[in-house]
């Protein structure tokens, strides 16, 4: 049998809680952290980030998940913290090269928690998107998430509350995107109530963040291995703007694709 690295866990929280509070107390029964009180329970102060990594050999950790509160409620859970947020929002870009052009095929999907208890979450999901994108100049990963953010802006009525936008790169800028510091794609910047959270496809069965991100790799792959792309051109327009050339937004009835529930089993 393979041997499994160590894996760790890490709660950052804001400096004030340790003079806030006489000490912690983990809450098994709800994965949540509380500070301690004159031997009462408090929520904890700020904002926090949760992070679980593992060790590598001759490398520094890999980081598996990482995700800041959506509420005051802090948790050592990956889970019990991404349900916290209304709406979760998984965005994978896989870019292949066709002769002398690339193609980037983004795939978006969307869960929305309804209810939980201590035996079972109750969750509405759907794909939100899967576009092709012909040679994207730049970061064709974070043009993906600008793709998909855009067109969540133009029916935030349907958005309400907060987002956690899970994604797989960029995550040496994650603090400065989510404290709006950096633009995520040009001089986009990240929009209000939307926080972006790390998943990796390595993370394991035990994150939620890594069954959505490897779905949307999953999505993106079957779509580039049944269809050939540079045959079948029906759809294909021309991009408004200098981002990238074409690009074509996939009728999900056009192509099979492997549902989410499948996934979940893994």
């Amino acid at each position: 049998m393979k041997k499994r690295n160590q894996r760790t866990a890490a709660i950052h929280m804001d400096p004030q809680n340790y003079y806030a509070y006489d000490g912690l107390c983990l809450d098994f029964n709800e994965q949540k952290i509380w500070g301690i009180k004159g031997g009462k329970k408090h929520p904890l102060i700020g904002e926090s980030k949760l992070e679980f990594k593992r060790k590598r050999e001759n490398k520094g950790p890999k980081i598996l998940h990482s995700s800041n509160n959506a509420t005051t409620d802090v948790y050592f859970s990956s889970n019990h913290q991404l349900l916290e947020f209304d709406h979760l929002i998984a965005i994978d870009t896989n870019t292949n090269h066709i002769g002398t052009s690339t193609v980037s095929i983004t795939a978006a999907y969307h869960l929305i928690p309804r209810s939980r208890n201590s035996d079972q979450v109750m969750l509405n999901g759907q794909i939100l998107a899967v576009v092709e994108f012909w040679n994207i100049k730049e970061k064709p990963e974070n043009f993906g998430w600008w793709q998909i953010l855009q067109s969540i802006e133009l029916y935030r009525n349907f958005y309400q509350g907060k987002i956690g936008l899970i994604v797989d790169s960029d995550l040496g800028n994650h603090d400065a995107f989510n404290k709006r510091e950096l633009p995520v794609f040009g001089d986009f910047f990240l929009p209000k109530e939307v926080s972006i959270i790390y998943g990796s496809d390595k993370g394991g069965p035990e994150h939620l963040s890594t069954k959505m991100i490897k779905y949307c790799h999953n999505l993106a792959s079957d779509l580039y291995k049944e269809k050939n792309l540079m045959i079948e051109t029906g759809g294909i327009q021309k991009f408004d703007g200098v981002e990238c050339t074409h690009y074509r937004q996939w009728d999900l009835d056009k192509f099979q694709y492997r549902e989410f529930a499948e996934e979940l089993k893994r």
